[in-house]
Parts: structure tokens; C-alpha cells; sequence
């Protein structure tokens, strides 16, 4: 890889410290930014051919038919670490049935990070696929474009500056008419272009050719995965757009690597499907026998990690014992139980693929839901988390529930961005529609202006209303947390309409948002300060509404 997204977002940074800079980076400044890590990668190349002449035609012939056999041929300055990963040799096999294959193939890997899979997929293959003519339209997608540009980049100084790939495939190397960042095509005419994620693709042509080998690398990242809208459209992208970037023979090859940020991205959507040959790496594949001795060490890190270190001397053969790792020599286990004991969150997603599988609270399958709501409630409680009790957050939510025989049903619940009269009519009209036992608002952080002005209005509207406030004193992912029992045993039933509560509730901890949630726990604690009383109501005024944005 010529360089990391953390990389890119830092050179991005760099310009931003200039008080004269404007807040974008310049299609000019990432060009001079790239040819600069060009030449720093070229620097790495040998310019001298090492090869024997003589064993050239039984070198070609070995390199043809094994990959790893010509990537370390030809590209000895990227294994520079000792051992070799499952991870390399699995896809080293994938390499090879799709060069010797007849094409149509799909193909998804989740890889820890740091572990050179775009090296490998990104660059090493797309050269092999150049030096033989495996294939003749390469396309590279991710979630940056100027990552893929930069992978492009690092084929072409290949090309441009190896000495040993040039002695032997001097058809291939060298530098053609059409050289651009970005978009080129080779000296023995195969072409590769880069792309963004979610970018218009209809019309992909070269000649009269459409590509066959369309590598996706990191398609998603930590802030869209969030949303469950935009793992929607990404996906219908790639379904509809990328697989369709082929010709009529569907005989376009496609290979999806990433790291799951998500339970639900697109990825590992993916690899819940049998026809796209599902991988799933970790770089702890069995963890050490002893891990009360780790979870000691980890102990002892946080507060001092010379004392750490002394443990973990005393006792390395115990603690390293059962243990299973995918590239040692990479990331020993050291290393990566001291990453694992910095952040556990990000050690699960980043280096298992198992993001939330140890802080996700909620889990889709343990919703449970209604489809039909009783004629008559024992209770109903509404309650109004506004914005201006956030120090964080723009997003307003209110929450109705309804409890008929010990169920409790989520009858409403809405999520937006609001402004002050907004959300008091959206409040009043609740209020009005359910008539509820007990209604109420959180108060922290300036709510007490917005109580007073709901009041007024309900005043001049002829509404007789009555609104408690509440002063929240407990931290707000305790009291969310409290959810966890009353909807696992499925005590609170949601409608499946009520998207944007079920997706923050999926996302909690993590998620970007937590309104709809917090706003659930009020309405919820509101049941247990009254006394049953029941009313009928008519059950066609109270069909659920969608959640929304606005």
C-alpha cells in the first residue's frame, strides 16, 4: 500500500493548520502529495536486474501458474517480515482460480487491518493479472477515490522503475500514451481506472471492452456504516451497479476485501451468502488458555506498563500457551493483547471482524414485535427528550407507550430535527391523539424554557395538559442500559415500521445517535409512578407511524 487512509486524513489535517488554506484539499495539492509518495516507493525499487537471463522462460513459467512464487520474485521490498499469514496464502489461492478460471466469480474477505491485504489484492494481483494478461479491464473501488488512486500509482512505479519485472516482461513495463492518475493503460494494453464508492458507473467501457475484474477494497467507512440507510444504498449500489459492470457473459470477476465496521454493512451482508466463497480472518484465531493472566496484564498495563512487562516476562509461557495467532510476525500476541487492552471496542472490529460482539446491548434478534394493538390500555405514558437537553445533539425524540396486560407497546416514536414550535406541536398533537396517564420531559440542560412554552401553548389552545420535568441525574448509557431485560424478554414490543428506534437501538453504545432510545427509557420509567386505569380507545387512530428524519 502507498499509503493508509489514516495518512491521507493526516496530509488532509497538515493543510488545515495553514491559517490560509481553504478547508478542502485541492485536486493539485493531492496530485504533488501522491508523486511525492510515488518516488518515495520507486526509491524502495531495485533499478538493477538481479535475475539470471538464463533462467528467464522457467521463471515466467513457474510465475504463471504460482502467485506468491512471482510476487516474491518480482516484489522481494514488500516481504520484508518473516513467517507467512493464512490470510496471504488463502487469497494467493483465490489469485490463481480467477487468472486460470472462465470468469463470473464472487469473492468477499474480512481481513484484520495491518495486514497488507490491499498490498496484495490492490497491487500485487493487478500486476500478475498486467504481466501475464489474465486480464484486460481492471477496476479498483473504494470508499475514498483517492485510495485506489494511490493503489493505481503504486502498479505504475512498478511498471515504471522495477528492473527484474522489466527484464522479464518488457512488453508490460514502461510508461504508455495514456498515464494518467488514476486511469492507465498498460504497454501490452490492459487498462485500470479507480473509482469512489457510490459513484456513477453506467457506461464503463475501454474500446469496446467492459471490465472483467472489479476489486473492491474498504468500501465502507466508520461514519456511513452508522446508518442503516446508507449500508442500504450502498448495497443496492453494489448489487445493481458494480455487479452489472461487466458484459453481457456476466464473466467479470469480482473481489470484496474489507474490515466489518459494522454487524450490518454491506460486507458482511455478503458473507452471509454462500456465492460469494465467504472468508473471515482474525489475527487472534484461539485465544491462550490462560486468560485470567491476561486479564491481570491488562490490569496492570492501563496503569503501569513496566510492571506490565515484568508480569508478562514472569509468566510468557503460560500466557502465550493455546494460543493461535494469523501473522505472528506481524502482530505477536503481546502486541495485540496490549491493543486489545487499549481500546477492546476497536480491538473487536479491527482486528476480529467482531464489531459490537462484546458492547452491543441490543440485539435485532431479541426485538420482538406487534402487528395488531389491543382496544383498550391499562396505562399510556408519553415522554420528550428535546435537543436542547443535549449538549451534543441536534435530534429531538418523543415516545409514546401503551401497557394492556402486563405488555408494553411502543406506539410511537419520532425522531427528527426540530425547531421549538415544532416539537411543541408534534408534543401537543400526541398529547391530544393518546390522552396519556403521565407525560413528561427531560429538564437537564435548559429543558425547563421548553415546558413552560409547551404549557403557554397548550393555554391558548384550550388544552388542559399536564407535564412533568424531569432532572436526570444518572448517566444517560446506565439508564439505556436498563432496557436491555425488559426487551430481550420481550416485555416491550415495537412495530417493524419504527426504523430509526430499532436502527439506534442496534447501533447502541456505538451509534452516532441515542435519542430515540433515551426517550424510551423516560416513557418507560414513567409506567411505574401510576396506578392502573384503564381507557378504551379506538384502535384505527392509533395505526403506527413511520420514524422519520427531517
Amino acid at each position: 500500500m502507498m499509503f493508509s487512509k489514516a495518512e491521507l486524513e493526516s496530509f488532509k489535517e497538515s493543510l488545515k493548520e495553514n491559517i490560509n488554506h481553504q478547508e478542502t484539499l485541492t485536486r493539485a495539492e493531492f496530485i504533488a502529495w501522491l508523486q511525492d509518495k510515488k518516488q518515495e516507493l520507486k526509491n524502495q525499487i531495485s533499478s538493477d536486474v538481479t535475475l539470471k537471463s538464463e533462467q528467464r522462460e522457467q521463471r515466467k513459467q513457474r510465475a504463471n501458474k504460482d502467485f506468491l512464487y512471482f510476487a516474491k520474485t518480482y516484489f522481494p521490498h514488500y516481504f520484508t517480515l518473516k513467517g507467512q499469514s493464512a490470510l496471504h496464502l488463502d487469497l494467493a489461492k483465490t489469485f490463481e482460480v480467477i487468472a486460470q478460471g472462465n470468469g463470473g466469480g464472487a469473492y468477499a474477505y474480512a481481513a484484520p487491518r495491518a495486514n497488507a491485504k490491499t498490498t496484495y489484492v490492490a497491487q500485487l494481483f493487478p500486476l500478475w493479472c498486467i504481466c501475464f494478461k489474465f486480464k484486460t479491464f481492471i477496476v479498483e473501488i473504494s470508499d475514498a477515490v483517492e485510495l485506489v488512486e494511490g493503489n493505481l500509482e503504486a502498479i505504475k512505479a512498478e511498471l515504471e522503475g522495477n528492473a527484474n519485472l522489466a527484464f522479464d516482461f518488457p512488453e508490460a513495463c514502461g510508461i504508455s500514451d495514456s498515464w494518467k492518475v488514476g486511469e492507465f493503460v498498460t504497454r501490452n494494453g490492459v487498462k485500470l481506472k479507480a473509482f469512489g464508492s457510490g459513484k456513477r458507473l453506467r457506461g464503463v467501457k475501454f474500446g469496446a471492452l467492459r471490465p472483467d475484474l472489479c476489486i473492491l477494497d474498504d468500501l465502507e467507512n466508520d461514519t456511513n456504516v452508522r446508518s442503516k440507510e446508507q449500508r442500504d444504498k450502498l448495497e443496492s449500489w453494489l448489487d445493481s451497479a458494480v455487479m452489472n459492470l461487466g458484459d453481457v457473459t456476466h464473466s467479470m470477476d469480482v473481489l470484496y476485501i474489507g474490515t466489518i465496521l459494522h454487524y450490518d454493512s454491506v460486507l458482511n451482508r455478503k458473507l452471509s451468502l454462500g456465492f460469494w466463497h465467504p472468508k473471515k480472518f482474525k489475527s487472534i484465531i484461539k485465544f491462550p488458555n490462560r486468560m485470567d493472566l491476561w486479564d491481570c496484564f491488562n490490569t496492570l498495563y492501563l496503569r503501569d506498563s513496566k510492571v506490565a512487562e515484568d508480569f508478562y516476562k514472569k509468566h510468557t509461557k503460560a500466557m502465550e500457551k493455546g494460543a493461535e495467532l494469523l501473522w505472528g510476525e506481524a502482530l505477536n500476541l503481546k502486541k495485540l493483547m496490549e491493543i486489545r487492552a487499549q481500546n477492546p471496542r476497536a480491538f473487536a472490529k479491527e482486528q476480529q471482524n467482531e464489531p459490537n460482539i462484546e458492547t452491543q446491548t441490543f440485539k435485532p434478534e431479541n426485538f420482538h414485535f406487534y402487528e395488531r394493538l389491543p382496544k383498550k390500555f391499562d396505562l399510556i405514558t408519553l415522554f420528550l427528550d428535546p435537543a436542547c437537553a443535549r449538549k451534543n445533539s441536534d435530534f429531538t425524540a418523543l415516545c409514546v407507550l401503551g401497557v394492556f396486560e402486563e405488555k408494553t407497546y411502543v406506539l410511537e416514536a419520532v425522531g427528527g430535527i426540530f425547531k421549538t414550535k415544532e416539537v411543541t406541536k408534534k408534543f401537543l398533537d400526541l398529547y391530544k391523539k393518546y390522552n396519556p396517564n403521565k407525560a413528561a420531559l427531560e429538564t437537564n440542560f435548559g429543558g425547563d424554557f421548553l415546558k413552560d412554552y409547551i404549557k403557554k401553548e397548550a393555554l391558548s389552545k384550550g388544552i388542559n395538559i399536564h407535564i412533568k420535568a424531569i432532572t436526570n441525574t444518572q448517566n444517560k448509557e446506565e439508564r439505556i442500559e436498563k432496557l436491555e431485560i425488559p426487551i430481550e424478554d420481550g416485555e416491550i414490543l415495537f412495530h417493524k415500521s419504527q426504523t430509526l428506534l430499532l436502527e439506534q437501538l442496534e447501533q447502541f453504545p456505538d451509534g452516532k445517535n441515542d435519542d430515540l432510545p433515551d426517550a424510551l427509557q423516560g416513557a418507560y420509567a414513567l409506567l411505574k409512578f401510576k396506578k392502573k386505569n384503564k381507557r378504551l380507545i379506538d384502535y384505527t387512530l392509533l395505526k403506527p407511524k413511520r420514524s422519520f428524519r427531517l
